[in-house]
């Protein structure tokens, strides 16, 4: 373990900077490997090269389960854009030379095995030179739960290597079409595991989380009128939120302050309104006589962005939580729509018609400035929403032909499908 962490000392410095609780490892104090927090000076490059060698099923049939544990956590940590991997079957000599010419300084390595309807799962990763365990992690269960296991060691060497959370265990919602209706599912962020959370043969739309990932809200014909209804994973309760006159949508919800923001027509129009969560009094905040929808809170739970066609066009508007100090942030375009902010509060994501009449995802800072194009498909790409470390986007694109969910970079690099059964659309990534 010291060679791994005095060859990480020794990397190029104008990169990453290891910090003081290296110390800890050096003379085997007793130090959590969290301590070791890497940081970068310049931004974006704060990757680690890691061996991978796969996992051995000690005991029971790998092929009764649908993916191996290895295959998962390689597929985090590459998505992750923390990690440059080199896979192996096995670690010997040559491998280990191929390890470090690609400059890795440790490898992760495990064993799981399957018994019955339960499991076990170690995950190590290892000094390559001296093969002494840095971070060892073993987790058991029910088979179900094998692929969750999976996601938290890789969240794990996020956090120990980094000092940041992972979003391997997060979760995506979204609207998926089912024998003509539009019913709501979850799934994993790498789009496994999906998990109906509608039967109701109806149409349902523009689900948010509430409460990190506890909770889905989400608008529902299922009642005639459309209203809000509420998911409760843990309780299992799904039913109607609150009702009122007119048509309820687009919620989003602010953690900080445990409040909702959404689009309404009790007052006639579409508006803006916001309430407390889960009992509050609604509060009007737009009053302008146009069209205001598709609201999204800032982290710090101060701004609403949203969209409004008070000028003529739909563009890009951003107000005070109280609904004053509205100033618009685009100003020319035929069409915006979907806009999600990001949680480090730096950018804000976007649909917008393009000249080709094409609908694209892009971001643009909240004073106004710095606009930029993530996607360049023709068709529609639309619903953007982050990922909880803000370092990622999901949004919806027909690029296939229907409607699938994709995930990209903040910076519109490495887009990739997740979903493939057709007719998904409107995603929403679930907090930690």
């Amino acid at each position: 373990m010291t060679s791994f962490i005095k060859a990480n000392n020794m990397l190029d410095r104008s990169r990453i900077a290891l910090g003081l609780a290296l110390l800890a490892f050096a003379f085997h104090l007793p130090a959590r490997a969290a301590d070791v927090v890497i940081t970068s000076e310049n931004k974006g490059a704060e990757t680690i090269s890691l061996g991978f060698v796969d996992f051995i099923c000690a005991k029971g049939d790998a092929k009764t389960i649908p993916f191996t544990p290895h295959a998962v956590i390689a597929w985090d940590l590459e998505f992750s854009g923390r990690f440059k991997i080199k896979a192996a079957p096995r670690f010997d000599s040559t491998t280990k030379g191929e390890f470090k010419s690609d400059g890795a300084l440790a490898y992760v390595r495990g064993e799981y095995t399957l018994e019955g309807d339960n499991f076990t799962l170690a995950c190590d990763l290892i000094d390559i030179d001296t093969q002494e365990k840095i971070i060892g992690k073993k987790y058991s269960g029910k088979k179900a739960d094998l692929r969750q296991s999976a996601h938290k060691f890789s969240d794990e060497l996020v956090y120990q290597l980094f000092g940041e959370k992972g979003i391997a265990q997060s979760r995506i919602v979204y609207v998926n079409k089912r024998g003509g209706n539009k019913e709501i599912s979850v799934m994993d962020y790498d789009g496994a595991n999906v998990t109906e959370v509608t039967k109701n043969k109806s149409i349902n739309l523009m689900p948010t989380w509430v409460d990190g990932k506890g909770k889905v809200l989400y608008t529902s014909y299922a009642g005639g009128q459309p209203q809000f209804y509420l998911k409760d994973f843990e309780s299992g309760k799904n039913g109607v939120f609150f009702t009122s006159k007119g048509m309820n949508t687009s919620p989003g919800y602010n953690k900080m302050d445990k409040e909702i923001v959404y689009a309404s027509t009790m007052d006639g129009n579409t508006e803006i309104y916001r309430r407390g969560f889960p009992d509050g009094k609604s509060q009007r905040l737009t009053f302008s006589g146009s069209i205001e929808t598709s609201p999204s809170w800032s982290p710090n739970g101060y701004e609403i962005v949203f969209i409004s066609d008070r000028g003529g066009k739909p563009m890009v508007y951003v107000m005070d939580r109280d609904g004053s100090n509205l100033r618009a942030l685009t100003h020319e375009g035929d069409y915006y729509g979907s806009p999600s902010w990001s949680p480090k509060g730096d950018r804000i994501a976007f649909a917008a018609m393009d000249e080709g009449n094409n609908l694209n995802i892009m971001t643009i800072s909240p004073d106004g400035k710095d606009q930029a194009k993530l996607t360049t498909q023709a068709g529609s790409n639309e619903n953007p929403s982050w990922s909880p470390d803000g370092r990622h986007i999901v949004f919806m694109s027909t690029r296939t032909g229907g409607p699938e969910i994709f995930m990209m970079d903040a910076d519109g690099k490495n887009q990739k499908r997740i979903s493939f059964s057709g007719g998904n659309s409107m995603p929403k990534w679930s907090d930690y």
